[in-house]
């Protein structure tokens, strides 16, 4: 009876250890994104992607054209404002969202008086 007793502990004891590996293998969503300029593609985690695609959205929502430096500091704002603790590059993550929502047409950039500005793409029902 030990011998199972001990058998079982040994089981779970085996359990604990694959679940805990399990968690720490986890497979992340990457969604694939791609410089406008230069065609060239990356992947990024899909949780970061929506995170900073919401953030940017928000910032552009007003109408508004923006700079991207207007743009970094309106995600770092919105990061801040809802206590979300993001401890990587936040200028990094907005450019290259950023230019993959302008490759996948939701934002347009141009310039105008000398400056690079953003928007996000009007539709057909705007």
């Amino acid at each position: 009876m030990q011998r199972i007793d001990e058998a079982i502990l040994q089981g779970e004891k085996i359990l604990t250890i694959k679940n805990n590996f399990m968690a720490a293998t986890k497979t992340i969503n990457k969604i694939e994104c791609t410089n406008p300029q230069t065609g060239s593609k990356f992947k990024i985690d899909a949780d970061i992607w929506t995170l900073f695609n919401r953030a940017i959205t928000e910032v552009l929502s007003g109408g508004k054209a923006l700079t991207y430096t207007e743009i970094t500091a309106g995600v770092k704002k919105f990061i801040t404002k809802n206590k979300i603790p993001f401890k990587k590059s936040i200028s990094w993550y907005a450019v290259s969202v950023k230019l993959d929502m302008e490759t996948r047409g939701m934002i347009e950039a141009y310039t105008e008086k000398g400056k690079k500005l953003h928007r996000m793409k009007k539709t057909k029902s705007n």
